[in-house]
């Protein structure tokens, strides 16, 4: 490994895991909202200087049933969205909390969104999950990656539990430039192997920090773990908490991060990605493509003229049904 130089200037971020009402009316929002504000207080409280505090994935409306989270949808900028800035702005931190936002076109449904407030209450990101978990979610998908300039020098992203599951969401991130990936989730038993691995991979991978930050307790589907970790770029988990509703506070050094993409000469997978054996081919390596499914992604075949991109190559290794409402509905929420 090349020795990175040392920085000054951490991030501190507070994760909080807890427990949201799954929210069947507006006042149960406003009760998940109050919750994000008591523990924004008490991060504050508890630790003087504290730049970011981060909170799972459904932490506004929690995970009620689909019909639910149609009403309780909101705009942005919009009713929830203000009561949230106004948490970031009177304690003067970032703050990364959660929405299901409201489509555009009212005959779609809702986004699995979230939200990241600056110390002034200003939108500074907003994310819509590109990749819902199907078939129990059946949100619209989001169509970017956004990142946004943070606290500290910081480059922020954000991904979505199941997104954090697939190398896609965080590669994009990185290669905007994203130094820490915000992973807000609602993980659940007996995934909770995966969670550790998906978090250490997506870091290292992209030589990136991950805050991943899940809920705790039941609702009427799952039972959640907890287990909220910040990984660092090298893939260690530098702090982690257990199964129980609470918060903790963590020192990360994004500028190590924006060092080790510059300066390391082997395990650069940023860089290693697209100039492949540059030791053999030098001076830049071989910088073509050689990935099929990332040349073919939209590409659809003639017999498949009707079909969306990618169905023809997933029907010969995967599954060959289309999902749609009506089999979510049916089939319960099998992964």
């Amino acid at each position: 490994m090349t020795c990175i130089n040392p920085v000054d200037g951490a991030m501190a971020v507070v994760m909080v895991q807890f427990a949201p009402v799954a929210a069947t009316s507006i006042d149960e929002v406003e009760q998940n909202i109050d919750t994000i504000r008591n523990y924004v207080k008490r991060a504050v409280n508890s630790f003087p200087g504290v730049d970011m505090v981060v909170f799972p994935e459904y932490s506004t409306t929690g995970f009620a049933y689909y019909s639910y989270h149609y009403l309780m949808a909101t705009t942005v900028p919009g009713p929830v969205t203000d009561k949230l800035a106004k948490i970031a702005s009177d304690h003067g931190i970032w703050l990364v909390s959660s929405i299901v936002e409201k489509n555009e076109d009212p005959e779609l449904m809702p986004y699995n969104g979230m939200l990241i407030f600056d110390p002034n209450g200003n939108i500074a990101l907003k994310y819509r999950k590109m990749n819902p978990w199907n078939p129990k979610e059946p949100w619209t998908p989001g169509e970017e990656m956004p990142v946004c300039d943070g606290p500290k020098g910081t480059k922020l992203a954000v991904m979505l539990c199941y997104d954090g599951d697939l190398p896609e969401p965080a590669r994009e991130a990185a290669w905007k430039g994203a130094t820490v990936l915000i992973r807000p989730s609602k993980y659940m038993y007996p995934w909770n192997r995966v969670w550790e691995i998906t978090n250490r991979a997506r870091a290292y991978e992209n030589i990136a920090y991950v805050v991943a930050v899940n809920t705790v307790g039941e609702d009427e589907s799952y039972s959640y773990f907890g287990r909220s970790m910040v990984v660092d770029f090298e893939g260690n988990i530098i702090n982690e908490m257990d199964g129980t509703a609470g918060m903790i506070k963590v020192d990360i050094y994004p500028q190590l991060v924006a060092n080790a993409r510059k300066q390391r000469a082997s395990n650069n997978h940023l860089y290693n990605l697209k100039h492949r054996g540059y030791t053999g081919v030098p001076p830049y390596g071989v910088r073509t493509n050689p990935y099929s499914v990332y040349r073919e992604w939209e590409k659809i075949p003639p017999e498949f003229s009707d079909a969306p991109p990618l169905m023809e190559p997933v029907a010969n290794i995967a599954r060959t049904i289309l999902g749609n409402q009506k089999e979510r509905l049916k089939k319960g929420t099998c992964r």
